[in-house]
Formats: structure tokens, sequence, C-alpha cells
């Protein structure tokens, strides 16, 4: 009668709170208490990636690549010369496409040349000089800012998932502390962990190319870092007594 009592009292927990108790089976010993456990939270970011652009028009293929060649190049000369490592630049994408438009006036496609696009990525520590970096890579030639992302590098990441997953453990014991003293069961050892879930959601901005057009040209445009959000979820299986 008792056993009964508390299944009752843990099923009316069990919609608002995802949590349950699982009659023992065939066996096995006890029964078991499974809880969801989470953790969210905000740290500072120590990378920023920035991605530029360099498109060039032309009526043949060929000559809007060798544009697209020169330009890039100047760009990617300023962004070695302001301090950007080798190794800190990747090209992301390239192609080269033909520029179709309608014409209202014959009622068809009409061709218009050649677009050749060099899309790379720049990828940074020192935070405090992207503003600088965007105004290099712009001056320079790049005609596009695609976005700018502030994220952390492999060695801090491992850091903060260790703590994501430490805090939602912790938050599960503390929904299994409740429910079992709640229960008036005796909550006993951990039959099984798992985790669930974890995400790293970067700070990205997508209007950086109307910042860098509105910026002083005495001053470099102002690019401040945002936090980076972190969330784990993990599941957890006591018995319970």
């Amino acid at each position: 009668m008792k056993k009964l009592t508390i299944v009752a009292i843990v099923l009316l927990l069990l919609a608002a709170c995802e949590t349950r108790i699982i009659m023992p089976q065939p066996g096995e010993q006890s029964d078991t208490l499974s809880v969801q456990g989470s953790s969210e939270f905000e740290v500072a970011p120590d990378l920023a990636r920035v991605r530029f652009r360099v498109e060039t028009n032309s009526l043949t293929a060929q000559d809007a690549q060798n544009r697209n060649r020169e330009v890039s190049t100047a760009v990617r000369s300023a962004l070695l010369q302001s301090g950007v490592r080798e190794n800190e630049v990747e090209t992301t994408g390239y192609h080269v496409e033909k520029i179709q438009e309608w014409d209202p006036d014959t009622n068809r496609m009409v061709e218009r040349g050649y677009r050749a696009s060099n899309s790379f990525m720049v990828s940074i520590k020192d935070l405090l000089s992207v503003g600088k970096l965007l105004d290099v890579g712009v001056q320079a030639g790049a005609n596009n800012v695609e976005s700018i992302s502030f994220e952390l590098s492999d060695a801090r990441e491992k850091e903060v998932k260790t703590e994501a997953l430490h805090r939602a453990a912790q938050n599960a014991r503390e929904k299994a502390v409740a429910l079992a003293e709640g229960a008036a069961v005796s909550l006993g050892k951990v039959r099984s962990v798992q985790e669930n879930s974890y995400y790293v959601t970067p700070y990205a901005r997508y209007d950086v190319m109307e910042k860098v057009a509105m910026g002083a040209p005495s001053a470099p445009t102002p690019i401040a870092p945002g936090q980076v959000k972190v969330s784990a979820q993990v599941s957890v299986a006591y018995e319970v007594g």
C-alpha cells in the first residue's frame, strides 16, 4: 500500500517536471527515480571570426577572375601587414557565375556579364583589434563583410563544457533530492548518467558592413564583443527506497 501511495504522488509531478519513478522489473532490487538536469549561462568569448567577401563584375569570366584576384591579394596583404598571421586567414568559398537580369522591355532574362566572388575568414584572439581589422579589409577592397562572430577557442570550449555538464548534474541532484523528500522516499546511489545535449551559441553580427560605412574615418569601427551562450542537459537515474 505504501508503494502505491508513493507512485500516485510522483505521477502527479511527472507532467510538470518531466521526472519519473520507474517500478522495478523482474530481477531488479529497487525503484528508480529518473530526472533531467539542465544548465544555461553566458561566458566571455576568446576568439573572433570575421568573414570578408570580394566581388568583381566584368563582361567576361576571365576578366572578372583577374580583377578579383588583384583585389583579393590586396586585401590579404593589407590584413597581414596589420598583424594578422598567415594561419589566421582561411578561404571559405570561391565561385564565378553569369549575371542575369530581367529586362522588362523585352520580357526576358538578359546576360550582364560575369561575377567572381571570393570569401575568406579571419580568426583572431585579439578581440580589441576587430574594429581596426574590419576597416583595414574594407579600405583594401573587400566590398562585403558577411558577418562577425565572437566564439570560444577549442581549449576554452573544453573547459566550458566541463562546467556546463557539472552544473547540469548538480541541477539533476537538486531535483532528485526535492522529489525524494516530497515523496517520503530515501535517495540511493546513481544507477545511470547520460549527456543529452550540449550547445554553444556564438554572438554573431550581420550588419557589420553598415557599421563600417557609418564609422568615422579617423577612428576604428566600434565593435563590442558579445557574450557566448552555453547550455547542457543530462539525465540521471537514482535508486530510491
